[in-house]
């Protein structure tokens, strides 16, 4: 549901295309069962493939992600009470996989809905390529400080903090990416944790020899970059609808997801944003420029990992 102009209105996201990658939402599994060779033979009209696991495969492209409600909705949560999660059987012989990850566009989506998935499947990735590059770049003594600040910048962050833009961090996510930052940052200076704690080394100073910031700087920048431009968008686009509309059913039992709205409102808090009026100042597409580039100077005055602690709430 979504609060318009001229009031309240539904809408429904039936898929998601970019390119040759496709995603579908389907209710329920009788419905994905019974849409599979549907949607096959219609692709097929066009020319287009899609991939069905035969008996021999040991990869497949397409497959069933069941996302499950929240476990206050089951009378048994271990087993979702009963759901049949078996491929699902094609009248080709063929089955498509039910799996509790996938990944469509480069980030991992799971069961529970959460983006703990594709926050550590980000870190694996940076890791792997930090490591390649440790021993010619990040911990040679030949390269400066400067010189490793651009290319950990341009190479590790940029894989890190992929798909950043719509991610729900909750505070052991940010405790995650905090970690990694810090732990390559580490590395670069050649810091171990025997001299951090022999010598009394803080994180702070070895950011600033190598003219880092604090991770949060980096995603919520990211973060405002995205949620301006979406602002800015017409009111029928499917990522304008869905930054202001909610779901039109009685919320469950227990603490409730961390969602992208309130780490939004984190990230607006942490720039000196009012949250009331944020989406009218981004309509100005200089001003929110110099709102999203003042984060370099917000850094400097808080401490940005308790005021985005404080809003994700200790999960």
């Amino acid at each position: 549901m979504k609060q318009g102009h001229g009031g309240v209105f539904e809408f429904k996201v039936m898929d998601s295309e970019y390119a040759d990658d496709t995603g579908l939402v389907f209710g329920d599994r009788a419905t994905a069962a019974r849409m599979a060779p549907l949607v096959n033979a219609h692709f097929a009209r066009w020319g287009m493939e899609v991939h069905e696991k035969k008996p021999a495969d040991t990869k497949v492209k397409t497959l069933v992600l069941f996302c499950a409600a929240p476990p206050s909705e089951y009378q048994d949560p271990a087993t979702f009470d009963g759901a049949d999660l078996s491929d699902i059987k094609l009248p080709s012989g063929n089955v498509v996989p039910v799996v509790d990850r996938a990944k469509y566009l480069g980030s991992m989506l799971g069961r529970d809905g959460t983006d703990r998935l594709g926050v550590e499947a980000r870190i694996a990735a940076a890791t792997r390529a930090f490591g390649s590059l440790s021993t010619l770049v990040f911990k040679s003594a030949s390269v400066s400080p400067a010189a490793k600040r651009e290319a950990y910048v341009a190479l590790v962050l940029a894989i890190l903090l992929y798909g950043c833009e719509g991610w729900s961090l909750t505070a052991a996510l940010w405790g995650k990416l905090r970690r990694f930052h810090h732990r390559c940052a580490r590395s670069m200076c050649r810091i171990t944790m025997w001299h951090v704690r022999e010598h009394r080394i803080t994180t702070a100073s070895v950011l600033k020899v190598l003219g880092l910031r604090n991770i949060e700087t980096y995603v919520c920048r990211r973060q405002l970059q995205w949620a301006g431009h979406v602002a800015r968008m017409g009111p029928g686009r499917l990522p304008r609808q869905l930054l202001s509309s909610w779901c039109g059913r009685p919320r469950p039992v227990g603490r409730p997801e961390m969602t992208f709205g309130a780490t939004l409102e984190a990230a607006l808090t942490f720039a000196g944003v009012e949250v009331d009026g944020w989406m009218e100042l981004a309509q100005d597409r200089e001003g929110w420029r110099q709102v999203v580039n003042g984060i370099w100077d917000v850094e400097q005055e808080i401490e940005v990992h308790e005021v985005l602690e404080r809003r994700a709430g200790v999960v």
